[in-house]
């Protein structure tokens, strides 16, 4: 039975384009999300060490001002009083050989190892 006068409208997708539309969503989420992820990390290790050396100073300025010598008691005191400046990834902070440093990011000179960095990517042929 053919119907007369019912017309068919081909303003759909077909379902091939919309799986590839959907394999190519997929293969750019895989390669961005890492990288913001990367990111987010070491924003949060720049934050926590811009934080660290500002407790690092004042707390030496503190110290210097009031004429005291350094001590864990007073460390602590000055902690909590005016270290209002906390570590992005729940740290703690404590004062060693002068510096002041991070339980979560304790090297003050080491960076957030970057996998695109050294030996850690993908080995590429090289021609020779």
């Amino acid at each position: 039975m053919v119907m007369k006068g019912v017309k068919f409208s081909n303003k759909g997708f077909t379902l091939v384009e919309v799986l590839a539309v959907v394999v190519i969503i997929s293969i750019l989420s895989a390669i961005a999300v890492p990288s913001v992820l990367r990111l987010i990390e070491k924003s949060k290790a720049d934050f926590c060490e811009v934080n660290r050396l500002e407790i690092e100073r004042m707390y030496q300025l503190n110290l210097d001002l009031e004429g005291k010598v350094h001590s864990i008691i007073e460390f602590e005191e000055y902690l909590l009083d005016y270290g209002n400046e906390h570590c992005p990834a729940g740290g703690i902070y404590g004062y060693v050989d002068g510096a002041v440093n991070c339980s979560n990011y304790s090297n003050t000179d080491d960076e957030i190892e970057d996998p695109d960095k050294g030996d850690n990517g993908v080995p590429f042929y090289e021609f020779g």
